[in-house]
């Protein structure tokens, strides 16, 4: 991740899935949709400030302010799109063996690549992992050719601005590299761990340990910075470091959390008799009637018998009150085509993949067009603790 850190994962740690809600839809590139998370407007304005009021006017003297701002913006515009290329040149490479990337999402530590599923060999681990540094260093190297027509006055700033992509582009490439999970060299060296024992969980616990080992240095780090008076850039890093070592943790747990969901299929931990609604019920009468009544987070919505999709409190309390008594069901509820439905005989993992792909934390059990149950976030849960007591 850019400028700080990077993530792809297929199942993101809290705070790495908490960068992608609220993310506002820019444009797709290969089907991938490209958003910008809110936050990411605080580091933003943080580069274009720093840049123009700071770095330009240092090192390249004699320009009216205006100049500098300008300068400012094209550098700052240009950084983001080397750090969105960054997590293309991943998607992209993850698209070649067969794994989706619906999203990429820019917030205030850099971009997240959202991976459908994780890659199923290291050899597939290795060439996602390292196409990100790799696409970094060419660009460094495209930017320092572009630079040297403009070495001399009064195009000097025009060099900056290339010097600076070709600089910050290498800084990139070298801070990614660092072998600690999640950063790019982390997935490099789970890769090479994995290849060389056989074991994905073992190498993910090493890159996981060292992740962690290099987030509270930097933590380490930041708080020296702040002790002696560089407070915005110590506090920084604390975020920084605060933020790896939370990916870092969340990475391995993640391992574990799927290796004992493998083994159990959906049908097995679903709930069998499932209390429907229908598409007509306005939300007012859904919420005194359904939700009070049975305690539950959401519900199927059937009409005849066929299911239409599903319909949980987050949509309910996504409408004003005054217009609930006027709002229909079917006006707000998840549709099937969003991607709510799993197949009876699948694994667990398989559920909580889907869960974090799309978002939503119910699933449609169903075989054929018949339903047969759902399947909640809430019931992993209590099915991952429930036997981590009973095997301890």
């Amino acid at each position: 991740m850019s400028p700080n850190a990077e993530s792809h994962t297929e199942a993101k740690s809290a705070p790495a899935e908490q960068a992608t809600r609220g993310a506002v839809h820019l444009f797709d590139v290969a089907g991938i949709k490209i958003t910008i998370d809110y936050t990411w407007l605080i580091v933003f304005a943080l580069v274009l400030w720093s840049l123009s009021a700071g770095y330009f006017p240092i090192y390249y003297g004699g320009y009216t302010s205006n100049l500098y701002w300008i300068a400012g913006v094209i550098a700052t515009i240009l950084f983001f799109a080397s750090i969105l290329i960054h997590e293309l040149s991943h998607s992209l490479m993850a698209i070649r063996h067969g794994i989706k990337i619906p999203e990429i999402t820019l917030f205030i530590f850099g971009g997240i690549s959202k991976l459908s599923r994780d890659p199923t060999d290291p050899k597939s681990e290795l060439k996602i992992a390292i196409a990100g540094p790799l696409s970094s260093l060419v660009l460094a190297v495209i930017f320092a050719i572009v630079k040297v027509p403009f070495h001399t006055e009064p195009a000097g700033l025009l060099y900056g601005i290339f010097d600076y992509l070709a600089w910050i582009n290498v800084a990139l490439a070298v801070f990614n590299l660092i072998p600690g999970y999640p950063l790019d060299g982390g997935r490099i060296l789970r890769a090479i761990v994995w290849w060389k024992t056989g074991s994905v969980e073992r190498a993910t616990k090493w890159a996981s340990d060292i992740g962690q080992g290099f987030a509270w240095a930097l933590m380490a780090l930041g708080a020296i910075q702040v002790f002696l008076g560089s407070l915005i850039g110590g506090l920084w890093l604390l975020f920084i470091g605060l933020f790896l070592r939370g990916i870092a943790m969340g990475g391995y747990q993640e391992v574990l959390m799927k290796q004992s969901l493998e083994g159990v299929r959906v049908n097995e931990v679903m709930i069998d008799d499932v209390i429907v609604v229908p598409p007509h019920l306005h939300l007012d009468e859904l919420s005194h009637e359904y939700f009070l009544r049975h305690g539950h987070g959401g519900f199927p919505v059937m009409r005849d018998g066929k299911p239409l999709g599903l319909i949980s409190l987050s949509q309910v309390t996504s409408v004003p009150h005054e217009e609930r008594q006027r709002t229909a069901v079917e006006q707000v509820m998840v549709p099937l085509s969003e991607g709510i439905e799993i197949e009876p005989n699948q694994s667990l993992a398989e559920a909580l993949r889907k869960m974090r792909t799309t978002g939503h934390r119910r699933l449609l059990v169903m075989d054929g067009d018949n339903l047969r149950g759902m399947i909640t976030m809430a019931g992993l849960l209590r099915f991952l603790e429930i036997k981590r007591v009973l095997e301890a």
